[in-house]
């Protein structure tokens, strides 16, 4: 038999019942051995989904449990930097969904215990698991749109949740937590570096960014602009720019099937996106990792940068 990595999950968020349990289930090389709740009713709910597990009434309690090897961590963003660091004190591995971290200060110190543990920690960014991802960097490589001078990344969507931990700041909420780490992780794999220079403007709303956008500056003459917010209709899309040509592409941090639109001298070429499982691929890349002595597909040094101009977009946004 194939070894497998035994995963415990800290808290019965939504994400993790309707993504990260199920890929789990769906891996070749990881099993769900273990979920923390201190709500008896939804380890209820969560074991009638997925069947038997250890079922533990405290995350601390899930921490000390010698079969668990790796665990996952969906809690509200300002409980990350905490049950990071104590999972990795205690001998686990560790996924945990992004934003990694509230500030560059918090990522520093997660990554510190990381390495003093010796263990592997990862910021769950899935959609860099995508075909989509794939062929867009298939395209970046190959240079037909020669150096790049501009990028337009947009994540926005309609929060109609009342009481949405996304809207509450002491638990980390915004719209530049939430979801504009996507396009500011994306803005960092294209340019490599960290920006020059950066300008923020924001809608401040119950001391939450609920509508931002930023330009960032950076080396070579390179204008990056991110945009992001839950309070206006949807809209995912990053436009790629370069000397020689553009690229759309639509549905940027999606899985699904579909397409980029690539325009050149030549005209303009579609290129074909399969469909992925992108939850599947993080989770069976990070448990290969740890069995085989490895380095998962994102780094933990890829993190630090993005939470470095991740406060350095925050600070301006709250001035």
């Amino acid at each position: 038999m194939n070894p497998l990595i035994r995963w415990g999950v800290l808290g019965c968020a939504r994400i993790a019942r309707l993504q990260l349990a199920p890929a789990i289930l769906r891996a070749s090389n990881a099993t769900l051995v273990a979920v923390a709740s201190r709500d008896a009713s939804r380890l209820d709910a969560f074991g009638g989904l997925f069947g038997r597990f250890r079922a533990h009434a405290s995350y601390a309690a899930l921490l000390e449990d010698p079969n668990v090897d790796a665990v996952y961590i969906p809690l509200p963003n300002a409980l990350h930097c905490e049950w990071v660091v104590r999972a990795l004190d205690a001998g686990k591995h560790v996924l945990c969904e992004k934003p990694l971290a509230l500030n560059s200060e918090q990522a520093r110190q997660m990554a510190a215990a990381a390495a003093a543990n010796d263990r592997l920690l990862m910021e769950g960014l899935m959609y860099r698991y995508s075909d989509r991802m794939r062929q867009l960097f298939r395209i970046i490589d190959s240079g037909v749109l020669g150096e790049l001078r501009s990028i337009n990344a947009t994540y926005r969507f309609l929060l109609d949740r009342k009481g949405s931990i996304k809207e509450q700041a002491e638990l980390g909420g915004g719209a530049l937590y939430d979801i504009g780490c996507y396009p500011l992780d994306l803005i960092g794999l294209l340019t490599g570096s960290e920006p020059l220079s950066c300008a923020v403007e924001s809608v401040v709303r119950n001391s939450v960014d609920v509508n931002l956008s930023a330009l960032l500056r950076y080396e070579g003459g390179l204008i990056a602009s991110l945009h992001c917010g839950f309070d206006a209709f949807p809209h995912m899309q990053a436009d790629i720019i370069g000397m020689e040509g553009r690229l759309e592409v639509v549905d940027t941090y999606l899985d699904t099937a579909g397409e980029l639109v690539l325009h050149t001298r030549s005209g303009r070429e579609r290129v074909d996106v399969a469909a992925s499982d992108c939850y599947r691929a993080e989770i069976e890349d990070f448990s290969a990792a740890i069995l085989e002595g490895g380095r998962p597909h994102i780094s933990i040094e890829s993190s630090l940068h993005t939470a470095r101009t991740l406060g350095r977009l925050l600070a301006q946004a709250q001035a």
